[in-house]
């Protein structure tokens, strides 16, 4: 079970966040800590996150951002119900006019320019990303500009291990444009069990924690709602978008919301935790070399043999030991389907957003474990 000891957990995470807000006081001679602000979209992740910023700040250092943009309503009603909880004022924005506004003003200076409306309206019918991106694009200064407003302060992300790492799966200018990732080394199943131990601790926030839980995780960037539908009756999931772009079920784990026991184990974690693994490759007589699998499947240069060694691995590998890793066929697929999102968004890749700790050292406490059985 990866997450051993979840109070613990928490405890080290909200130490990390107090700890950054100190440096950053101290380094700028602040007169108090610095305010904390959050983009809240009433999904899993941004609920942990809002949860251990109150813990390690207090609720009166939180800035608490919900940002609509045609967002269901039973998405916003856990917003609000978990801001309630927290103790923090949700500063809810309609956003939907402006983002409306904005798309109609390109699409006006676009034509004037010389540029064919039926082209764009197809390529935009064609590739919901677009309308998605410049909603995500949107949200991200909005936030940071209701942090200036309410006196400035760290603008936390929320993204996890299952996001952020090989698949990047965020938008570098949107929900990417973050000061720190404290989630970055939790995959999605930790992040849930982070979850269930907050809505242990502070039961204020339970119901809307565990409704959380119980909802399948969406970017809520197309797909409208309209006023009356059940909050899943979306195509726009996130696994339903990893599936359209790369070919192969990316998933995220599953727990119970009440106990937060592992109900499964999703392929995007699996995979990471084979790419954290080694293998010792014997070189004729007395040459060993050390074969890392992240660099085997990631590697740029030598692509057959590489692949190959690590496809041979996993076949033997006990983390990629499920039904959609039954085959040799099928963990290429995987393998190769994370070698095209790691090279498709390198782009994105931006060291330069502290995660406040690392996987490693959460292990070597006995914190977390890579051990996939449950």
């Amino acid at each position: 079970m990866p997450v051993l000891k979840p109070a613990e957990l928490v405890l080290e995470r909200v130490e990390s966040i107090w700890l950054y807000h100190e440096k950053v006081q101290r380094d700028n001679k602040l007169p108090a800590l610095p305010k904390a602000e959050l983009d809240m979209s009433g999904g899993i992740d941004s609920a942990v996150m809002a949860a251990l910023l109150v813990r390690a700040l207090g609720p009166e250092n939180v800035i608490l951002f919900h940002s609509r943009i045609n967002t269901h309503e039973s998405q916003t009603a856990r917003a609000v119900a978990l801001a309630k909880g927290l103790g923090v004022p949700l500063v809810d924005g309609h956003l939907t006019g402006v983002f409306n506004a904005l798309v109609a003003e390109l699409n006006r200076a676009a034509v004037e320019a010389g540029y064919s409306q039926e082209e764009i309206d197809a390529r935009c019918a064609a590739d919901p990303t677009i309308m998605g991106g410049i909603r995500s694009c949107l949200r991200a200064p909005a936030g940071r500009g209701i942090n200036r407003m309410l006196g400035g302060g760290i603008r936390h992300g929320t993204g996890n291990e299952c996001e952020d790492r090989f698949l990047r799966f965020y938008q570098k200018g949107g929900d990417g444009e973050v000061d720190t990732n404290p989630m970055a080394m939790l995959s999605k199943t930790e992040v849930y069990q982070l979850a269930v131990q907050l809505s242990k601790e502070m039961p204020d926030c339970a119901v809307p924690m565990r409704a959380c839980i119980e909802t399948a995780p969406s970017p809520d960037l197309w797909d409208d709602a309209e006023d009356g539908e059940p909050d899943n009756r979306r195509g726009h999931t996130d696994e339903a978008e990893l599936l359209s772009w790369l070919g192969v079920p990316f998933t995220y784990g599953r727990v119970d919301a009440m106990t937060g026991k592992i109900l499964s184990i999703g392929t995007i974690e699996r995979v990471a935790r084979f790419l954290d693994t080694s293998k010792v490759e014997v070189q004729g007589r007395s040459i060993e070399r050390v074969v890392r699998m992240e660099e085997a499947v990631f590697d740029h240069k030598d692509q057959q043999d590489t692949m190959k060694l690590a496809t041979d691995f996993a076949m033997v590998s006990p983390f990629l030991k499920c039904p959609e890793m039954s085959t040799k066929d099928d963990v290429m697929k995987f393998l190769r389907a994370a070698r095209r999102a790691e090279r498709n968004t390198f782009h994105k890749a931006n060291p330069s957003i502290p995660m406040l700790g690392n996987r490693e050292s959460l292990v070597e406490q006995g914190i977390l474990t890579n051990d996939l059985n449950i």
